[in-house]
């Protein structure tokens, strides 16, 4: 029997107790002991081995109905300091943990992947890639999980300031996070219909300039006025910053 254990590293994101639950399923139904840690990597870096749960079935059954995260998250980093590496991995053998669930972004991955060597072969480590920014390295077609939920949102957000601009007969300017990548403004903004998505990955210089990004923004409005429209909506992708 392995023992293993599921944390949850970085920001919220729809489906993170979806991901617990089939995890933690699959695991008990294989006749296995699954513990959550809570709050990421925050607790068993710092050498404790107090801050979990033991997952049952009845515990994990209907979580997928909820949002947020059963086992809450932080964005604590344990690659920061080899003290903190080896301190997660005492905290794990202590566990009895001899297999670990990561879910998060590309930081909680990293610092698996550190945590695992550290570990040498005491320790398997799999990691479910969360980011509503879809700016992990998955194949072409696969989104990171939560991405489709959060551009969903997103586009109803933006399709409300459609009508404001209507109402008001002006333009605004919405800033879409997304950190360097522009998946989350594009999908929002063709969803939506509006007139310019501005994403990073359009600009070839590096780092972007100020005068760039407003020629576009300036030739997007002339456009619209050359249409008879005074009106408009921009999606700006905060990696543009």
């Amino acid at each position: 029997m392995s023992t293993f254990g599921i944390l949850v590293g970085g920001g919220p994101a729809p489906g993170i107790n979806g991901v617990i639950g089939a995890a933690a399923t699959v695991a008990l139904r294989g006749g296995h002991r699954v513990v959550g840690i809570y709050e990421g990597f925050r607790h068993i870096m710092a050498g404790a081995s107090d801050q979990t749960i033991e997952l049952d079935l009845a515990a994990v059954d209907q979580i997928h109905l909820k949002g947020g995260s059963l086992l809450y998250t932080s964005r604590a980093n344990p690659t920061k300091a080899p003290e903190t590496i080896a301190n997660c991995v005492k905290s794990l053998d202590a566990l009895g943990v001899d297999c670990l669930i990561t879910i998060g972004g590309d930081d909680t991955a990293s610092s698996a992947m550190r945590v695992a060597q550290a570990a040498e072969d005491r320790l398997r480590v799999v990691h479910v890639p969360k980011t509503i920014d879809n700016d992990l390295p998955l194949p072409i077609g696969i989104p990171t999980f939560g991405f489709e939920t959060a551009r969903e949102h997103a586009t109803a957000v933006v399709e409300r300031i459609l009508e404001d601009m209507r109402t008001t007969r002006r333009w605004f300017f919405i800033i879409m996070m997304g950190r360097t990548a522009g998946h989350l403004a594009l999908g929002a903004g063709k969803a939506a219909g509006a007139p310019i998505a501005l994403i990073p990955e359009d600009f070839s210089e590096t780092p972007i300039q100020m005068e760039d990004v407003v020629r576009t923004l300036e030739g997007a409005i002339v456009r619209r006025l050359a249409a008879g429209r005074p009106d408009g909506v921009a999606v700006i992708a905060e990696g543009i910053a």
